[in-house]
């Protein structure tokens, strides 16, 4: 049995577009997306007799959030009798509800951390079940071990009667469908973070769910051809031209466009200052305010940009969560 100290370092991840969100069709919700180096997220695990979760980043998970990680890390705790619990302190530069990933992240942290510290190998199918995570989408539960581009096949339509946020998605036995990972190409990718649009929470993401849903179904149709026929093929090819012109192709799809309305005109005016400074590419990752962007010159671009927002520079990557201790 282990019981020292152990640090798991997550990669966010872009989430591109969620596909089913209308009712009439074989399946309901599903997506595309892929994992990048940055900005990451550490988490510092040891024994403890009870759980306790302390957050340090400036974009931090909610009291609730947090309780809701300890209810899962006890309820696992208990229907496996386990000895240790865990103490975990979070660090990095991933925002909390800025569209990256990280309460999946931290959730699935926590759960392989418990695991781990207890002797117990666990297989990640078993993790993300008890986790409760990837009920709306399954990017993020497959780019945390995996990394890369992931399309998911979302669920059986009888299998999940209504859209929800991934907040509200938790009670499932079954796991979305992966049709297919992919390496990602080596391109460089912009990353833009408002600082003066305001993210949205939990509650807000439930309003914006329950006032599009359901999308029309020749929505549905529009923004999979732009997943399958614009990003998948073109990764297939590492052709980063197609790649752009698909990300673009589908912020003007009815779903992303109801996302990226929730901002009003400070993300659109966002978004064309990047167009204006040489962007040829920009998306906003999940339900933002987050906005990727790809250019002939990503540094060129970040220089003339004259915004307040965090901007850096990142690549996918094709690796998972990265484990030490």
């Amino acid at each position: 049995m282990q019981t020292g100290k152990l640090i798991i370092k997550a990669k966010p991840r872009i989430h591109i577009t969620l596909i089913g969100m209308n009712r009439d069709g074989y399946r309901i919700n599903g997506g595309a997306g892929f994992a990048i180096d940055e900005p990451s997220i550490k988490l510092s695990f040891e024994c403890a007799e009870n759980f306790k979760l302390t957050d340090n980043r400036k974009y931090f998970l909610s009291a609730e959030e947090i309780n809701r990680v300890s209810n899962i890390i006890n309820q696992v705790k208990r229907q496996l009798n386990l000895f240790h619990n865990i103490n975990a302190e979070i660090s990095g530069d991933m925002p909390s509800h800025f569209g990256f990933g990280s309460s999946t992240a931290i959730r699935l942290s926590c759960l392989e951390a418990l695991y781990i510290l207890n002797g117990l190998k666990i297989n990640p199918e078993q993790i993300v079940l008890s986790s409760g995570r990837g009920g709306t989408s399954g990017i993020g539960i497959n780019t945390y071990f995996l990394g890369g581009f992931i399309i998911d096949l979302g669920r059986k339509l009888e299998d999940n009667p209504s859209h929800h946020p991934s907040s509200l998605s938790e009670n499932r036995l079954i796991l979305p469908l992966m049709m297919q990972r992919l390496e990602m190409p080596d391109w460089e990718i912009g990353i833009c973070i408002p600082k003066t649009i305001p993210n949205k929470n939990e509650n807000e993401e439930k309003k914006f769910f329950l006032k599009t849903c359901p999308i029309p179904s020749s929505s549905a149709y529009e923004i999979l051809y732009n997943v399958i026929y614009g990003l998948y093929s073109s990764i297939r090819e590492k052709d980063k031209e197609t790649f752009c012109k698909a990300i673009n192709k589908i912020q003007e799809c009815s779903w992303k466009i109801a996302e990226r309305k929730e901002y009003g005109e400070g993300l659109f005016k966002l978004e064309q200052q990047l167009y204006n400074a040489g962007a040829n590419s920009v998306g906003m990752s999940s339900l933002g305010p987050s906005l990727f962007f790809f250019a002939e010159n990503v540094h060129e671009v970040i220089r003339k940009i004259d915004a307040n927002c965090h901007l850096f520079i990142t690549k996918p990557t094709n690796e998972g969560r990265s484990i030490n201790g």
